[in-house]
């Protein structure tokens, strides 16, 4: 259980300009890649880290709130996938992507949703990341119980699943060092905002807004955003969670919620 409200835990699986902060020192400890000890004492990752950039994000608003977002493929990540390929050493197995190229993948997601890395949130209150599932189940208003679930394949070789199990254990769960990073700040965001001052203000939910339109591809395929780092996911569950509380009935929240947007939340 972690002191917050659960819609807190949910937003944060949009955020994506804590983890360079909140992680940084569970990344520098090596757990999530190989690393060796450098001559100066310092650890030196022993695989490339692929190139990412945070300003090109992509965001899904489905109806009745569901929602993804995060970052999206570019050409940068996709010539050092192409690179990696031609060294098996190189990839990481937890970040290969070569499943993007399969025929079966880019006829299930389209050619927009093949290229999205963004997390997705079942509304209101299912993050699916990895191959993980996550719960986050309201114990009060201050008080959630996080559940996850580890999805491991009948047939995956004995080396992978002990792999994945640790991947697991370190990453996410009562013992995982990013849960541990994200809880902490969760609770303590929430004891922050009972404080005198802070009850004076409203919260800032503006990053992003005024930034990218909806564009429509081809084939009458889902409508996204290509935008940077952004609250656009955020907002949006929060606008769906007032609706669903606000209706009298489902026949009335089908009738009168708010469409899937057309311009940005």
């Amino acid at each position: 259980q972690i002191g917050c409200n659960w819609k807190l835990a949910v937003d944060n699986l949009f955020d994506f300009y804590h983890p360079q902060i909140s992680h940084a020192s569970a990344t520098m400890s090596g757990f999530l890649r190989p690393t060796k000890v450098a001559a100066d004492g310092t650890l030196v990752e022993t695989r490339p880290r692929p190139p990412v950039n945070q300003n090109a994000h992509r965001v899904f608003l489905g109806d009745y709130g569901h929602a993804i977002g995060g970052g999206r493929m570019t050409p940068e990540l996709k010539a050092a996938q192409a690179k990696a390929i031609q060294n098996p050493e190189d990839i990481d197995p937890f970040l290969d992507e070569r499943w993007r190229e399969r025929p079966a993948a880019k006829a299930a997601l389209g050619p927009v949703g093949i290229e999205t890395r963004g997390h997705p949130n079942i509304f209101p209150n299912l993050w699916i990341t990895g191959y993980q599932l996550s719960l986050r189940l309201p114990k009060g208003p201050d008080c959630t119980e996080i559940w996850w679930f580890t999805l491991m394949p009948a047939d995956v070789p004995a080396k992978e699943r002990t792999d994945r199990m640790a991947r697991s254990n370190h990453v996410f769960g009562p013992a995982g060092l990013l849960e541990q990073d994200d809880g902490e700040n969760w609770d303590q965001s929430t004891r922050a905002t009972a404080g005198v001052v802070a009850r004076r203000y409203p919260l800032n939910f503006s990053m992003g807004v005024g930034h990218g339109a909806p564009t429509q591809p081809p084939e009458d395929g889902p409508r996204y955003l290509d935008v940077p780092i952004n609250e656009h996911a955020q907002l949006w569950t929060y606008r769906a969670w007032a609706e669903w509380m606000d209706a009298e009935s489902w026949a009335s929240l089908k009738q009168h919620r708010t469409s899937t947007p057309t311009v940005p939340v």
